[in-house]
């Protein structure tokens, strides 16, 4: 063969290995631009990726309300009574404001933000509790703790003439200072009235002043304490107006037989339908006195400076009177304030 014609015979061979191996190459340049970002560039350069960016006219989250107090009308409260809440609630951008109301026991009523809250009728503690949303459904919570007890009214401990000694009448006209001693159970606040039934009275406080009327004989003086719940307690005591010295009661002697009666503070308490012996001390040697024995309640059977008491079947307390009177018609009183109690376990 000659030269030539075996560069040629070699030429066309290696053009037939060209084209089969096209098709393999196409492939190789098309996953190649694939995989490197930007496709291939002349001088094969990478071309740099391309990122997002923010779009600066996307709306900002809504902040949420906040809740500046909760409170009650009352800081104590009596069981079923009525409890005005409020929230006061603000929201940063003006958005309006919705409340959602639960309670731990009692009873909601209304809505908005203020509601009544029903107390329950047992003593205890409760919560009542709130939800402020807006209108992006954004909330905020919180809750308030209530006391609720019932009321024990308040106990008058003493009342008397502010006086030395064991005087307990006057002449009319006398200006008498007359002193009350009371207690609350509940630690509240109580307020005094006072009356009487003769003559007048001056003063709003656990003191008054009692000017002496000029009728003779035995004047009653009220006093009556109440908290701010309702509840109360109220005591009279008698007092002499004379024109001269009325026989003196220097006090009484309080006895039983059996062991239902006792010391209660400064007066004494019983169980109901017993009695007790109560003898006035009073000189009276030449047994000229008239004696004047009276009961609110119960039955009292006297004999001169001495009686005999039976308790009432209903409890409460009871006022047992004593007046003492002289031949000239000069008179004087005492008192005695017992408990009545239907409960042999208070005693």
């Amino acid at each position: 063969m000659h030269v030539s014609d075996h560069w040629r015979l070699r030429a066309a061979r290696l053009a037939g290995r060209v084209e089969k191996l096209a098709p393999a190459v196409a492939i190789i340049v098309v996953l190649l631009t694939a995989v490197v970002p930007g496709g291939l560039t002349s001088g094969c350069a990478p071309v740099p990726p391309q990122y997002d960016t923010p779009d600066s006219t996307a709306p900002t989250p809504s902040p949420p309300p906040e809740i500046i107090r909760l409170v009650s009308s009352d800081g104590r409260i009596l069981p079923l009574e009525t409890a005005i809440i409020s929230c006061e609630a603000i929201h940063p951008e003006g958005d309006t404001l919705t409340y959602a109301w639960s309670t731990s026991d009692g009873e909601i009523i209304g809505a908005g933000e203020q509601v009544e809250w029903i107390a329950p009728e047992t003593d205890g503690l409760y919560r009542v509790f709130v939800t402020v949303s807006d209108s992006q459904n954004n909330a905020v919570s919180s809750s308030l703790a209530l006391r609720v007890y019932a009321n024990r009214p308040p106990e008058i401990m003493m009342v008397k003439p502010d006086v030395v000694g064991e005087i307990d009448w006057f002449v009319p006209g006398t200006r008498v200072l007359l002193r009350c001693e009371a207690e609350d159970p509940d630690g509240d606040a109580l307020s005094y009235r006072w009356s009487a039934t003769e003559g007048e009275v001056f003063g709003e406080g656990p003191s008054s002043i009692w000017i002496a009327p000029d009728s003779l004989g035995t004047h009653w003086i009220t006093v009556t304490v109440e908290d701010p719940f309702g509840g109360m307690d109220e005591v009279a005591i008698p007092i002499t107006v004379n024109k001269a010295e009325p026989p003196p009661i220097y006090g009484f002697t309080l006895t039983a037989d059996h062991g239902q009666f006792m010391r209660y503070g400064l007066s004494w308490r019983i169980y109901k339908e017993r009695s007790c012996t109560i003898e006035a001390i009073v000189d009276d040697e030449e047994a000229s006195y008239l004696y004047l024995w009276a009961a609110d309640a119960g039955t009292i059977i006297a004999d001169g400076p001495r009686a005999v008491w039976q308790a009432p079947s209903s409890g409460g307390w009871v006022t047992i009177l004593l007046q003492v009177r002289d031949l000239h018609g000069n008179e004087s009183s005492s008192s005695v304030r017992i408990l009545v109690e239907t409960c042999a376990v208070c005693m």
